[in-house]
């Protein structure tokens, strides 16, 4: 059989191959609220003082980003996360729910919920700072009993890098385990080498520029055991390097940006999305340009989501 329907075996899941419920998107990772500083004339340089236009506090974290996207699309999407108790962990966890995200693996703790400093200037740049909170309190410990609540079914598996490196790891494993796709969203990349041991595991792995300089190469990445790296460009697009094919670019669909924070985790959760429906890579890469540049069109990481429909209307363009 040809390599792209190869590619759609080891990488995703056909709802219509008997399938009486969709394939869930598992997101292991991050929840904060975002204090988002927009309308700035530059970035501010150290020991600089600028003023923004506006200020508001609107949910934000990688992971959470990430699972509301993929269910705004129509993913079936179980997030694994601790909140706070805080006034700000009950927003984000009315946030969460509002977007259809499941949170039956959702924790309450008693740290503080994340917190993120955004600024924005006014060609849609962004800075970031964050403090972690219960975000480092998701626990390796917890991975084996959620997991077997899906064990013989198939699955995808989408973490990030901003709750502990050990967590990731042991997802990763269970993913292996389970023959299910886990696909890697290497951001926030740590001081340290990341485990050879979770790099051998990874399915997909999803650098953008910066953090592709940080790993070494792409060459470096398919040498620990990856065999399908996508890198985000931005403006540019992205690319696809899978071990054994001919490269391939994705142009980036045309938009007007307002604010590009949150692109890259609405497209990392619709390349899980798109996986789980059983798209191969290069679909799902397509699909994942489309949710990644209408993401952009509204201030905050989740006010622009787009919808299912938004979506396939830009790809029939």
């Amino acid at each position: 059989m040809g390599e792209m329907t190869r590619g759609c075996r080891v990488l995703g899941h056909n709802r219509s191959m008997n399938q009486s419920a969709p394939t869930p998107v598992i997101v292991v990772g991050s929840v904060n609220m975002d204090l988002l500083f927009t309308g700035l004339d530059a970035i501010p340089k150290p020991g600089q003082t600028v003023s923004s236009e506006t200020f508001r506090i609107v949910p934000g974290g990688k992971g959470a980003n990430q699972a509301a996207a993929a269910a705004r699309l129509g993913a079936d999407v179980r997030f694994v996360a601790a909140i706070g108790t805080d006034e700000l962990g009950d927003r984000a966890w009315a946030a969460l729910e509002s977007a259809g995200v499941g949170l039956e693996h959702v924790t309450r703790v008693a740290e503080p919920t994340g917190v993120a400093a955004v600024v924005v200037d006014k060609a849609g740049e962004n800075s970031i700072i964050i403090n972690p909170g219960a975000n480092a309190t998701v626990a390796a410990s917890q991975a084996a009993a959620i997991a077997e609540l899906y064990a013989g079914k198939p699955a995808v598996v989408l973490a990030c890098l901003e709750v502990p490196i050990d967590t990731v790891t042991e997802w990763a494993r269970i993913a292996k385990a389970n023959d299910w796709t886990f696909v890697l969203n290497p951001a926030p990349v740590p001081a340290e080498a990341l485990p050879a041991e979770l790099l051998a595991l990874v399915t997909i792995i999803t650098p953008n520029d910066t953090e592709l300089e940080q790993l070494g190469s792409i060459a470096d990445l398919h040498a620990t055991g990856i065999e399908t790296v996508i890198v985000t460009r931005g403006g540019d697009g992205a690319d696809l390097a899978r071990v054994g094919e001919e490269p391939h670019h994705q142009d980036v669909f045309p938009t007007r940006p307002v604010d590009t924070t949150g692109a890259g985790d609405s497209f990392n959760g619709a390349l899980a999305a798109a996986i789980a429906e059983g798209q191969d890579v290069r679909d799902a890469l397509r699909f994942a340009a489309a949710t990644g540049s209408l993401s952009t069109r509204a201030i905050g990481a989740r006010d622009g989501l787009p919808t299912r429909a938004e979506v396939d209307e830009l790809l029939a363009r």
